[in-house]
């Protein structure tokens, strides 16, 4: 093996990386357990360290070993960003007016409690277990980033999961999209934040300036994307992709924009993730879909493995370190608790029944690949340290595989009386 020339190194790296989960998905019958996304996840992390540098560390020294990463790593980067792209094109706004009160409460419920939790939970943690915290985080900053970790909620995962589920076309699955929308364009506000703090430094002095002034930076381009580029974008695309046809002059427009988004927000200081993800959000609605078609099959089946095996790289799990554990345990906890908590009692409050509150509440603790890039943002802020990392990679497989099974639980219970009421709902059969 170790006369394998660069590129046959390479090629069989990805034909492991693309075919493998996928076969194990499709044809390993991993489709009836858990979202692609999942499979993905946990081949990533089987690659790793944790199990495959530890059954065959000589083979996995010649597939993984440093030098023969330099190529993935490129692959990875564009993987993360089409997918916050893909994204930010799935949230459309208007998705947002005219839902009432009742939506509103339950979708900044859903995210607010579980952040909260999650960040009292990640100050106590950063006192009882400070190998947990990253080499640049202050016991705030660590608990700021733990409390979105856990707060997270994945739309594009969560619609696939709806998706298997036949639940797209449900009133139920409907709302926890919405939920879930909400969640992703507060989850980057608050990224926004903690990296504008994390890149500033804010325990120095006169951090708290340079706080404000990255965060000013970023809404300042956030602006001059929804006012003056988006306008752009709309009569730009217009010219080039007429009556929605996007042509291979669209799609480099669109690539163009997305990756100089991404170059701006990288050079002010926050992660390029977030100008992707303002990219997505600044296509026109009326090309979404057509840009999906183009670009999300070839960007999650064939780019997003390249990420996955990266990340798998980073974590190493240490069966007899019980912090990594109790991160683990905790976190996952955390997650189900305040998810759970934070949705399905406003949702009750607000009059939706029992069944559909706790189907929304069983629906949101899906994190997926957004809890993982997440991760690897604050893993590369210094925020998190590897073992962190490890425990709460663990943690977004365990719950988004969780997703399924406690969604139709919920859906088979039925307190007296709900069984009309689910009918006139329009249940489906796998409810």
């Amino acid at each position: 093996m170790g006369g394998l020339s660069p590129a046959l190194l390479f090629l069989m790296q990805a034909l492991l990386l693309i075919a493998g989960p996928f076969l194990l998905w499709r044809l390993g019958g991993g489709r009836h357990v858990a979202p692609m996304v999942v499979i993905q996840i946990l081949f990533g992390v089987a690659l790793g360290p944790s199990l495959l540098g530890r059954l065959v560390p000589d083979l996995w020294g010649v597939l993984f070993a440093p030098a023969a990463l330099a190529p993935l790593s490129g692959l990875a980067l564009m993987a993360v960003v089409f997918f916050a792209f893909l994204t930010g094109l799935h949230l459309d706004p208007a998705d947002f007016r005219g839902r009432g009160g009742a939506f509103a409460t339950v979708a900044l419920s859903s995210m607010i409690v579980p952040t909260l939790m999650g960040g009292a939970l990640g100050w106590w943690l950063a006192g009882a277990f400070p190998g947990m915290t990253g080499p640049h985080a202050t016991p705030g900053l660590f608990a700021a980033g733990f409390g979105i970790c856990v707060g997270v909620t994945a739309l594009p995962v969560l619609g696939a999961i709806l998706r298997e589920m036949d639940l797209l076309g449900d009133r139920v699955g409907r709302l926890a999209l919405g939920y879930a929308a909400v969640n992703d364009a507060l989850l980057w506000l608050l990224i926004t934040a903690v990296l504008a703090w994390a890149s500033a430094d804010g325990a120095s002095a006169g951090g708290g300036w340079a706080v404000a002034w990255v965060g000013m930076l970023g809404f300042a381009y956030v602006g001059v994307t929804v006012l003056i580029v988006r306008p752009l974008l709309d009569r730009l695309l217009e010219r080039v992709a007429p009556e929605g046809r996007m042509g291979d002059t669209a799609v480099v427009v669109t690539c163009a924009a997305l990756l100089s988004s991404a170059a701006v927000t990288e050079l002010i200081g926050l992660h390029y993730i977030l100008g992707a993800f303002v990219a997505g959000t600044a296509m026109p609605r009326r090309y979404a879909a057509a840009i999906l078609d183009r670009l999300e099959h070839f960007s999650t089946l064939i780019l997003l493995p390249f990420f996955f095996t990266l990340t798998g790289l980073k974590v190493n799990l240490t069966l007899d370190d019980p912090a990594q554990w109790t991160v683990f345990a905790l976190a996952t906890l955390a997650t189900l608790v305040g998810k759970m908590a934070g949705t399905t009692l406003p949702a009750r409050l607000t009059g939706e029944s029992w069944p559909d509150a706790l189907r929304l509440g069983t629906l949101m603790p899906c994190k997926g690949l957004m809890e993982v890039i997440v991760l690897t943002v604050l893993l590369e802020a210094g925020v998190l340290s590897g073992a962190c990392f490890s425990a709460m990679v663990l943690m977004a497989v365990a719950v988004t595989a969780l997703t399924q099974p406690m969604t139709r639980l919920a859906g088979w219970w039925r307190p007296a009386g709900a069984a009309s009421a689910a009918a006139a709902g329009g249940r489906h059969g796998g409810m």
